[in-house]
């Protein structure tokens, strides 16, 4: 018990730095409630008086009494619109903030860390345990106030009629016992219930953003059959949770019936004995439900606390690193980048599997055109990896304007460096948004230049509303080509030094890619150009060629003297030409 209370008022501390921006709010609250309080604990009063007033015929001072207990109940509804205005005032903004900052720091996770977990499990804790710890503060003062509201009743009874009282103070450490109990098995369940669910959300979001692929591979009977099985196990997940609750809230309901009864026995008995009026009786009978509000307000605080601190274990995982490491910059800043760069004795290898990249050794020239030529998986893409700091090598030192880019700050990297890849990710946004998300200050002409220069504006002219186009998740909306042309431009948009080409092309027809070659001839010697790509073509123009195989450089060189001298490159053209034959 010390021990969860330790681990919930440990989070409590660290969730007060989203909150203490909005303390006014909390203040108001407090006040507020320390005010519905006041008027809870004095209508309870006034209605006994009425009672004991209406049995001794006092019309006019039970009409008094009436009226001072309308008022009353008007200023409490006063408080609870006020109160709730505070709320939501707090709640969205210290929500945002929380949101903000998992988000921040989702994005700072190390990439392999990404890839072995589901987008679900991030997106449930962005947005669902966020908005659990946003409202835990003003929650505890709503669930207190109400506890000193119905604790308040219960010693006003306690002067009304002592054994009564002590029946009810008998029923709630019988239930406060029962609650200790029953939250630690209750929070047991709610672990797995969360975890099931971030599966199935996961699994929905691969589900929408693959359908064009599902519906292709005539695979919609199978995906239905495991969204089928998903919703069976977080269904049964959340059934095994309620129906655990429900358990000692089946047994608390049985006390307190029993309670309702021994007290209506006791009553009578009394009002046979003399001792105790029917009004008394039926004052405390009237508010006997503000007695069993205590179990109830002691039951909703330690739930909220559990289900609180599950949460913000959860979120401050992501946030403190904790399961989820974070990507390692360096502090040096480098403005603006000449170009140059260099592999020295650079090797990798992904988590658990056999080395990639064996001893790289090779240096880039400041507006010089590169390209890396081999067989898929041969390393060519890794490379582009760990220069954009996607990755750290194993071994070795990669520089860029001989600073070790392990020394630099992420601006300084990915602020000098654009990468267009393979499979590039488009928002679900409009085409001229696309490129303001990622270049606030953006201007049409430099929207329309990229675009042009990836030969995609008179594509984009055609269509009905043109650049403010919406484009669907993923570019669902769009050709393979198009998605590609769209990055290509979205890149140039940077304006970086370096431009990474990560099989750009490999997407585009020939006349299509065509002009993109024709595109990036237009940016040689302007910027440091890296291009990967299987068709050859498209590298014939480099000032160097590096042949790649199982992760060692074989060969350098330009197209003419590969072809004339390096029997391994000549052999990837021919079979490129038969290709084009065929």
């Amino acid at each position: 018990m010390k021990k969860d209370f330790t681990h919930t008022f440990f989070y409590l501390k660290k969730s007060y730095q989203f909150a203490k921006k909005d303390k006014k709010y909390i203040v108001y609250s407090i006040i507020l409630s320390i005010i519905f309080t006041f008027i809870s604990v004095v209508a309870p009063i006034l209605s006994a008086q009425q009672i004991l007033n209406l049995t001794q015929e006092l019309w006019l001072q039970l009409f008094l009494v009436t009226i001072a207990i309308l008022i009353v109940e008007i200023l409490r509804n006063i408080m609870v619109y006020c109160n709730n205005y505070c709320f939501n005032k707090y709640f969205f903004s210290v929500s945002k903030n929380i949101e903000l900052e998992v988000a921040k720091e989702t994005l700072r996770i190390e990439t392999e860390t990404l890839n072995q977990n589901s987008s679900g499990l991030f997106i449930e804790r962005i947005t669902d345990d966020t908005d659990v710890i946003a409202s835990i503060f003003l929650e505890l003062i709503e669930y207190v106030s109400d506890f000193i509201t119905n604790f308040g009743i219960l010693i006003s009874i306690f002067f009304l009629n002592f054994k009564i009282f002590l029946l009810y103070a008998g029923f709630l450490i019988i239930v406060y016992c029962l609650n200790l109990y029953s939250s630690k098995k209750v929070q047991e369940k709610r672990k797995i219930q969360k975890k099931k669910r971030e599966e199935f959300s996961g699994f929905v979001t691969e589900l929408v953003r693959g359908v064009k692929d599902i519906k292709i591979l005539n695979a919609e009977k199978s995906f239905i059959q495991k969204t089928a099985s998903l919703t069976e196990e977080m269904n049964d997940a959340f059934y095994v949770f309620d129906r655990t609750k429900a358990k000692y809230r089946f047994i608390i309901d049985n006390i307190r019936d029993l309670l309702d009864c021994f007290i209506i026995l006791i009553g009578i008995y009394s009002i046979i004995h003399g001792n105790l009026v029917v009004g008394t009786l039926l004052v405390i009978l009237s508010y006997r439900g503000n007695i069993v509000n205590i179990t109830h307000n002691i039951e909703h605080l330690l739930e909220a606390l559990k289900y609180f601190s599950l949460s913000a274990q959860r979120v401050f995982e992501i946030i403190d690193g904790v399961n989820f490491p974070k990507e390692q910059f360096g502090s040096r800043h480098l403005e603006k980048a000449t170009g140059t760069i260099e592999f020295q004795n650079v090797s990798f290898s992904y988590q658990d599997s056999k080395e990639v990249l064996h001893s790289l050794n090779f240096s880039i020239k400041p507006n010089e055109t590169v390209s890396f030529v081999g067989k898929s998986g041969a390393g060519k893409s890794t490379i582009f990896h760990l220069l954009s700091g996607l990755y750290s090598p194993s071994n070795g030192n990669i520089l860029l304007d001989g600073i070790p880019i392990k020394e630099l700050d992420k601006d300084s990297i990915r602020g000098n460096i654009s990468v267009i890849s393979q499979s590039p990710y488009i928002f679900h946004m409009s085409i001229r948004d696309n490129f303001k998300i990622i270049k606030e200050d953006v201007t049409d002409e430099e929207i329309v230049w990229a675009c042009k220069m990836a030969c995609l504006h008179d594509f984009i002219v055609s269509l009905k509303d043109g650049y403010d186009t919406m484009i669907g998740e993923g570019g669902v909306t769009l050709s393979g080509g198009e998605r590609q042309r769209l990055a290509i431009a979205r890149a140039l948009i940077l304006k970086t030094e370096i431009i990474l080409f990560d099989e750009a092309t490999s997407a585009l027809d020939n006349e299509i890619q065509q002009k993109i070659q024709e595109s990036i001839l237009n940016l040689q010697g302007e910027y440091t150009i890296l291009i990967i790509a299987h068709r050859l073509s498209t590298v014939i123009h480099s000032d160097r060629i590096f042949v790649i195989n199982d992760g060692e450089i074989i060969g350098e060189g330009t197209h003419e003297s590969l072809l004339e001298n390096h029997p391994f490159y000549k052999h990837l053209y021919e079979i490129e030409l038969k290709k084009k034959k065929d």
